[in-house]
């Protein structure tokens, strides 16, 4: 946590502010305190989101969805003004720190800690779920360790089950680790999504890392999708409950009730003393730091009327859109070293952009608050570097957020098997370009047989063709991973022919699991030796090989 700056307010709403705990995607978090000494997490909306009406009402939305949420192993929802300017919202401050930094400073969990911690997310998903949502991102880093158990925090990109309407097609949403399949390929995502989720996470926490390792995000969105986890280090006894949330099926993973009745049958531990003895001793630090926390004034200032933009009034007009000077931040000597900075809740933005430089002429800043009792990890601030122009700030922001934004558009939309392109190319069931192209050639009749690889995998492909003509299922294909031995079946549909080309459209006959190969375009060339050149679309990119006829 750092000071307060000068673009800071001292108030949100009837809470005191204390210190900056982080800056993310939506806006920034702050500690906070009320007159009547409960402690929270203030998060505060960006002012650039204020005129935009969609997010408004989608953060109207996720407030409403997120205060029918209740349970001892969720944050809750205190307080919230979706109307002030800017919105806000305040949640239950947990004095503890999250799995991730848990695991990265301690190392895996016990056994006995493991079987605590999965009951307790296991009735954290009972109470988001009851609530009509689906948290959708649930990760090492949105649990946080507390004395009495696991909280399971940041419904930021929560969806209500029944309201759809304001999701934006063409993204990714979740942490590609922790993601189930359906949402890589763009299925339909239920509460089932959660539990795979979980399975995740005990999994990391198991271990040290996730059920599908470390990659870079196609990588791992494919290992998602075609690979089973690697569960090795997980205990034995809590091995087949892992590997049931895991399921590639959302219909086969369990409900989270019938896991707390799973783990109530494997027998679980005292709630008292459940976490690794290291990690004890720092929520404990932790939660005796917060109580030494100076509010400063309890009483809210007059100015500050309800409805009233937030300021803070001992600021003036000329340096409050500036921050101080950089500072040294006092951490107690007790403490461990300060923690990644980007394991703040949310993503991280970076200071220099959300913020704006710092000024030579800023007044000193205000007194340090200890880091001890940061809502999330924290980090020491760095050098600031020299001032550069803001016009070449922005651009450079704005250059950054359109090519994440691309990339992440075109990756989604080959995951999701979108075959747009190939769709305009091929014609109508039924049409065809040319008279002659009416029917199948008869130097294409027959079984096919060869390798077809794309980026990551390789696949055995057979295809078998009969005679027809366009607009007719003229055989039927199988592609089969060489790593997983999972086949996809496919009936395939004539839609344009000549004397040595040929495009197919696949329906979805055989599912192992991750196929995608509905309404896939598939496109054949006969080659003067003989052989096909086979091309489909992939989860990844294109399949391509060669076939060779073998009756």
């Amino acid at each position: 946590m750092r000071p307060l700056g000068a673009d800071d307010p001292s108030w949100i709403g009837d809470y005191r502010l204390l210190g900056l705990l982080g800056s993310g995607g939506m806006g920034r978090v702050y500690l906070g305190r009320n007159a009547g000494g409960r402690t929270v997490a203030v998060k505060v909306i960006r002012p650039d989101f204020l005129d935009d009406t969609e997010f408004r009402a989608r953060f109207r939305r996720e407030v409403s969805a997120a205060q029918r949420v209740g349970g001892q192993f969720t944050a809750p929802v205190l307080d919230a003004d979706v109307d002030a300017n800017p919105p806000w919202l305040a949640t239950g401050y947990v004095a503890g720190f999250s799995l991730a930094e848990a695991v990265e400073e301690y190392g895996p969990f016990t056994e006995n800690s493991l079987l605590v911690l999965a009951h307790g997310l296991a009735e954290a998903l009972v109470a988001v779920h009851a609530a009509g949502l689906v948290h959708r991102d649930l990760k090492p880093s949105n649990v946080l360790l507390a004395l009495d158990g696991p909280k399971v925090i940041d419904f930021g990109i929560a969806r209500a089950v029944e309201d759809s309407r304001l999701t934006t097609t063409g993204k990714v949403i979740g942490s590609p680790g922790f993601m189930c399949p359906e949402q890589v390929t763009g299925n339909p995502v239920g509460p089932g999504a959660d539990v795979f989720a979980l399975g995740g996470v005990l999994c990391f926490a198991a271990t040290g890392h996730g059920p599908f390792g470390v990659a870079e995000m196609v990588s791992m969105l494919w290992r998602v999708v075609y690979e089973e986890p690697d569960l090795d280090g997980v205990p034995a006894q809590l091995r087949p409950l892992v590997a049931a949330c895991l399921n590639k099926d959302p219909a086969a993973r369990p409900t989270p009730e019938r896991l707390i009745a799973d783990l109530t049958a494997l027998g679980i531990p005292a709630r008292g003393g459940w976490l690794p003895g290291p990690a004890l001793e720092e929520v404990s630090r932790r939660a005796v730091a917060l109580l030494d926390l100076d509010s400063g004034p309890i009483d809210r200032p007059a100015s500050l009327t309800p409805g009233a933009p937030l300021h803070n009034p001992a600021r003036t007009a000329d340096t409050v859109a500036r921050p101080p000077e950089p500072s040294t931040v006092l951490t107690p000597p007790s403490l461990p070293r300060p923690a990644d900075p980007q394991h703040v809740q949310g993503d991280a933005t970076p200071r220099s952009w959300w913020q704006g430089d710092p000024d030579p002429g800023q007044p000193p800043p205000r007194p340090v608050v200890p880091q001890a009792v940061s809502h999330q990890p924290t980090s020491t601030l760095p050098p600031t570097p020299p001032r550069r122009p803001r016009t070449l700030l922005i651009a450079g922001a704005v250059a950054v957020c359109v090519l994440v934004a691309i990339s992440a558009f075109m990756i989604t939309r080959l995951i999701a098997g979108n075959s747009d392109n190939s769709e305009k190319s091929a014609t109508t069931p039924g049409e065809s370009t040319s008279e002659s192209a009416a029917q199948l050639p008869d130097a294409f009749v027959g079984e096919w047989r060869g390798v077809a690889k794309d980026a990551l995998a390789s696949f055995d492909i057979v295809l078998t063709l009969n005679a027809g003509s366009v607009g007719e299922e003229v055989g039927a294909s199988t592609n089969t991973g060489k790593t997983m031995r999972r086949t996809c079946g496919r009936a395939e549909t004539l839609t344009d022919a000549s004397a040595t080309t040929l495009t197919l459209t696949a329906r979805l006959t055989q599912n192992a699991g991750g196929c995608n190969d509905e309404g896939q375009t598939t496109h054949l060339e006969l080659q003067p030796d003989g052989t096909l050149t086979y091309t489909t679309p992939s989860i990844i990119g294109e399949m391509t090989g060669t076939l060779t006829r073998t009756s």
